[in-house]
């Protein structure tokens, strides 16, 4: 481990140290150049990349009428979402099928961490003042990124307004300064959530802004309970929850494309648990409180003409309080604190307009701590390198990258230690097929590891201190197009084809009723086709329609054993097709859209067992909004936006998890002001 920081110390100071000027060898002037922003659509960029991207910005959002994340994650393909229920239920993604271990979440570029359970909860994090979301499958066609961004399988960043001027493009008018913006949301079942974002410019080169967010919601929403041929109506109990976020962004520029970014951020919440829903079994007391804090700063510098550097680092704090009032098989109290330190730095060499280089270098250091245990918690020291080279020319573009993983891990006591080793590699291209039109190829190979989680090696009757990372290979063939408007018309369509082979696949097995262990057993083969279209047509200067829409086929398949009669069973939870579709009406009055999204069957277990199959569902959302600009006294021009939703129109009972019932029809309310 010391070769390696030492080599990282190398590699990173000498760039740290090189000259930020350039020097013309005809004139012997020196030239200081500032730094240029490249903007393209999020239509344009996904049809371009080498490998599958999908991006909503908040001017989309508001089209579609998404107000949360979930109602955001339906809208992008190959995504299924394990939600369990009610504005306080978790909620995490799976990527093709992979798994939610293998989905890395990013938070404005950096990504967030869990090294328990190895799942980012995403009904922390509030759509409230989010910029834009987006999912790279793949790598992506960011060479000049931390390693770490590129050591999962599939990455979904979440981008924070930051700046006063990035508030101005929240609603679509980027001609009113904004500097500060309030919102209030109302729903179903006592749920209240009100948000502010404000930001100032302290001078020409520095800006600073603050975000906070709160949502209360009682979660006591009524279900139908069945049993055979008997049903009853209930409501959810101990459900209620309480939640807040609040951050601060801080933000430094120079003419010499010199940036600093800083950003502190503390969440808290509070939550009862409500657990399983049985026949006659609809009590439960369980709480859970959950605190994160983190600090991170960034910088970026050019160095010259053909290098550029940038720096991150970050500590982060988590701790959890799990309370059961009603404990049973030796389930008691619980309190974990997790610790993360985080460094990183990337250089990028651009010799010609066709090619690039980057190294990146990134060490992490991890460990968790359970109070009630008397020996000291397990950490891991990480240390990733990746090395990508980018050929590109006006009809082609081709990525290699390379990426060097080194973990040591200390078990409970510093008794235990072990130490892991891989080189992942991964291939990118995309090509055009026509030169005067958006019609491109694209082929991508990504060969990713993924570690096991301090829970899967060292938690009570489960934990397995020899097991062996999971192993991933993605391949990737797609066609994408974007029309040139024609009469008002344009659209977008993508295509993409997948096969993905995981071995060694993390499974836990039984030994009796209360002891299980993590095994490296399955193997899982997963092929699937994503499908994502955008169309939209302007019918005059006042009127437009517009429809979005995606399409999964997912065949995740158990390749274990060829003798066992769950052979290329469907993965668990994994639905073979699911949809999402949206279509919205823009005009001088009342904005309109409606959108239906759902999914097939899916089991509870692998071995498909009777009393295990989930029904497939669907469910129509129907949004109205309006925009309008009054001038409010001394606040001078403002803009107002109102929202209005109605969910699950039908009524439609449905579960995601067994036993989770989901909430039935909705309402929510939204009232925003900007100034």
């Amino acid at each position: 481990m010391r070769r390696n920081l030492l080599l990282v110390v190398c590699c990173v100071v000498p760039l740290m140290t090189m000259s930020q000027e350039h020097i013309d060898t005809v004139t012997g002037k020196t030239h200081r150049l500032t730094g240029v922003e490249v903007v393209a659509s999020s239509e344009t960029g996904k049809v371009t990349t080498t490998s599958p991207v999908q991006t909503i910005g908040t001017e989309q959002m508001l089209r579609l009428g998404i107000q949360n994340i979930t109602d955001a994650l339906k809208n992008i393909g190959g995504i299924t979402i394990r939600d369990y229920g009610g504005a306080g239920g978790m909620k995490t993604v799976s990527v093709r099928g992979i798994g939610a271990r293998h989905t890395a979440i990013a938070y404005d570029g950096i990504v967030l961490s869990d090294c328990q359970t190895g799942e980012i909860d995403l009904s922390r994090y509030s759509l409230d003042y989010v910029r834009l979301l987006s999912l790279t499958i793949g790598d992506g066609d960011n060479i000049f990124q931390p390693a770490r961004n590129m050591a999962a399988a599939a990455t979904l960043n979440i981008e924070v307004l930051q700046t006063p001027e990035e508030g101005a493009e929240r609603n679509g008018d980027s001609q009113l300064p904004r500097n500060g913006a309030g919102r209030l949301s109302l729903g179903s079942w006592g749920m209240v959530s009100p948000a502010f974002h404000g930001g100032i410019r302290i001078n020409k080169n520095t800006t600073v802004s603050a975000t906070g967010t709160y949502t209360y919601a009682e979660n006591d929403y009524p279900f139908t309970l069945r049993n055979n041929n008997t049903s009853t109506r209930e409501r959810r109990k101990n459900s209620r929850m309480s939640s807040g976020h609040s951050e601060v962004n801080a933000t430094w520029k120079d003419n010499n494309g010199n940036t600093l970014r800083g950003k502190v951020y503390y969440y808290d919440s509070y939550r009862q648990l409500p657990g399983i829903v049985h026949y006659y079994t609809n009590e439960n007391d369980e709480t859970l409180r959950e605190r994160n804090l983190f600090a991170q700063a960034k910088y970026d510098t050019r160095l010259s003409d053909q290098w550029k550097l940038t720096a991150s680092t970050k500590f982060n704090w988590a701790e959890s309080r799990y309370h059961n009032g009603m404990p049973t098989a030796g389930i008691a109290d619980s309190r974990y604190i997790q610790n993360e330190t985080y460094g990183t730095a990337t250089a990028m060499y651009e010799p010609t307009v066709n090619w690039a280089l980057s190294y990146s270098a990134d060490y992490i250091y991890n460990k968790l701590h359970n109070t009630a245990a008397s020996l000291s918690g397990p950490d891991r020291h990480s240390i990733l390198q990746a090395l990508s080279v980018r050929y590109k020319l006006p009809r082609l573009t081709v990525i290699v990258r390379t990426l060097l993983s080194d973990y040591t891990d200390h078990g409970f006591g510093k008794k235990d230690k072990k130490n892991t080793n891989r080189l992942s590699p991964s291939f990118n291209a995309s090509y055009r097929l026509l030169p005067n039109h958006d019609l491109y190829i694209r082929i991508m190979w990504k060969n990713i590891f993924r570690m096991p989680t301090f829970n899967e090696l060292y938690y009570y009757h489960i934990g397995t201190t020899d097991l062996k990372p999971e192993s991933n290979n993605q391949w990737n063939i797609g066609i994408t197009w974007k029309s040139k408007t024609f009469n008002g018309w344009q659209a977008t369509v993508t295509a993409d084809g997948y096969v993905n082979d995981v071995k060694d696949k993390l499974v836990a097995i039984p030994f009796n009723m209360f002891v299980w262990r993590m095994m490296n057993l399955a193997k899982v083969k997963g092929r699937g086709i994503d499908l994502t279209t955008h169309i939209q047509r302007t019918l005059n200067g006042r009127h437009s329609i517009e429809l979005t829409g995606n399409y999964s086929f997912q065949k995740i398949e158990n390749r274990s054993n060829e003798t066992s009669p769950y052979y290329k069973n469907q993965i668990a939870y994994i639905p073979e097709h699911t949809f999402c579709a949206t279509v919205g009406w823009l005009n001088p009055w009342v904005n309109m859209s409606v959108s239906a999204n759902g999914m097939s069957e899916r089991w509870t277990v692998n071995e498909h067992a009777d009393g295990t199959r989930l029904a497939g569902f669907a469910e129509m959302s129907f949004n109205v909004w309006r925009s309008f600009t009054p001038h409010l006294g001394s606040l001078g021009a403002t803009h107002i936006t109102l929202r209005g939703s109605i969910i699950n129109i039908l009524d439609k009972q449905y579960d995601i998890i067994a036993h989770y019932p989901m909430p039935g029809r909705s309402w929510r309310i939204t009232a925003e002001i900007s100034f």
